[in-house]
């Protein structure tokens, strides 16, 4: 046995007795730029690079984020990593985000993308700390601290002197967050059941209206890069050249197709005749009233069994898909020919 000394790493985490800095969590950074690297994410499609941040940047935060308390600035860095990554498929900022950040961190029955605002998850983590203090008295860290800090005062209503230590008074911070959670040193809000990260995640974080369409968009019979671009076509943020010329980037406004009308969401999708004709095959093969400029009503109102209306969603997504693909090369064919 050899005789260690602090600070240390294990498990890939620094072990230190002071609160970690941003030099400390500098390593998480790097491995979440270099994950970047080695995926080759510029040639995927905006789904892909989604799956991609839920599956593997963030685990690489939340891991650390469920054990301590990380300075707000490092988790803020990494957070904009992931968000380059999503819209650009870098780490650095290039491209400006189709919706912010705090919009696609919240559910999918909300209508955005599901991901998690990590700051909010790392107080909800800490939470659980809270949740020992209030419901296991006999846990060997919960006797601890009652020894040191509380001694015999009621957890909830406890507070802590100045002279305590930063992660002490930090856990104390977060405690005020949950006190409406608790009834008589209980976690309440689901049926008396025990606290998870989970749960205290979705206590704390600000919630929105649900939507009655994200079914309809994220389904497991469509395609994932077409249910993003159906998604996008929901919120109306597609970068059609009328956008971009309003907003200063380009000097063309026509449609990249007919090259007559402004480009529009409406025109591009409903009124383009050339994109008119697929509309039109479409909705004689799905049965869809024409004009149909409100798809989204039109969509709620489907009847019949789950795989009639997996099919005629992921068709339509499909379609949504196509002909913004359609719309991208005709635009970049263009830019080439005058070019040449």
């Amino acid at each position: 046995m050899v005789e260690g000394r602090l600070p240390f790493r294990y498990l890939g985490v620094p072990i230190k007795t002071t609160r970690l800095s941003a030099t400390d969590c500098k390593p998480t950074i790097d491995k979440v730029v270099d994950r970047i690297r080695g995926l080759g994410a510029r040639k995927l499609s905006y789904a892909g690079r989604l799956i991609l941040v839920k599956a593997v940047l963030k685990t690489l935060l939340q891991y650390r984020a469920t054990m301590f308390i990380l300075p707000t600035g490092v988790i803020s860095r990494i957070e904009s990593i992931c968000r380059n990554f999503l819209w650009d498929g870098g780490a650095d900022y290039i491209r400006s985000p189709l919706v912010s950040w705090d919009k696609a961190c919240k559910p999918w029955d909300e209508g955005w993308l599901g991901l998690k605002n990590d700051i909010q998850w790392n107080k909800a983590a800490v939470g659980k700390l809270v949740w020992l203090l209030a419901s296991k008295p006999d846990h060997m860290w919960v006797r601890w601290v009652n020894h040191t800090y509380i001694k015999g005062k009621d957890w909830l209503t406890y507070e802590p002197p100045t002279s305590t230590s930063w992660y002490w008074r930090r856990i104390c911070r977060v405690k005020n967050l949950f006190k409406e959670a608790y009834n008589q040193n209980m976690w309440t809000t689901q049926h008396n059941k025990e606290y998870t990260i989970a749960k205290g995640y979705d206590f704390i974080r600000d919630k929105g209206l649900k939507v009655n369409w994200h079914n309809l968009v994220w389904n497991k019979w469509s395609i994932p890069k077409h249910s993003f671009i159906s998604w996008v076509y929901q919120h109306k943020n597609m970068n059609t050249m009328e956008k971009l010329h309003n907003l200063s980037i380009s000097e063309e406004y026509t449609c990249r197709i007919c090259r007559n009308e402004t480009e529009t969401i409406e025109h591009l999708f409903f009124d383009c005749p050339y994109n008119r004709k697929v509309v039109v095959i479409e909705g004689d093969w799905l049965g869809l009233p024409l004009p149909y400029q409100d798809l989204m009503e039109w969509r709620l109102r489907i009847t019949g069994s789950k795989m009639k209306q997996g099919i005629i969603n992921a068709t339509i997504n499909a379609c949504l898909y196509h002909i913004w693909n359609q719309r991208n090369r005709s635009r970049i064919e263009l830019s080439l020919l005058r070019l040449t």
